[in-house]
């Protein structure tokens, strides 16, 4: 008996009772699921990248938004401005 064999007796018994094909079988099952494993993990880095690309875009959104706004009032102010003087201007002639 090798040193694994001693310390774990049990474990080595039933694998060496258990047929082939049934070794095969849990191997080939416990390759697929590190496959299936690894493949969840690109998925969840690939939604957490567009989470974050997500926020940004909301935050530039927010940003454009407010620069609209001002411009909004801006115009607004500019054009009372302008119809004041146009006022004035008729009065004059």
């Amino acid at each position: 008996m090798s040193g694994d064999e001693q310390r774990f007796p049990v474990l080595f018994s039933w694998l060496r009772r258990m047929p082939g094909a049934v070794l095969f079988s849990v191997v080939i099952q416990a390759a697929g699921a590190l496959v299936w494993a690894t493949q969840l993990d690109a998925r969840v880095s690939s939604v957490e990248r567009q989470s974050v690309n997500t926020v940004m875009l909301n935050e530039k959104f927010a940003r454009l938004d407010e620069r609209l706004e001002y411009l909004k009032k801006e115009i607004e102010s500019m054009h009372r401005q302008t119809e004041q003087i146009n006022k004035r201007l008729i009065n004059i002639h």
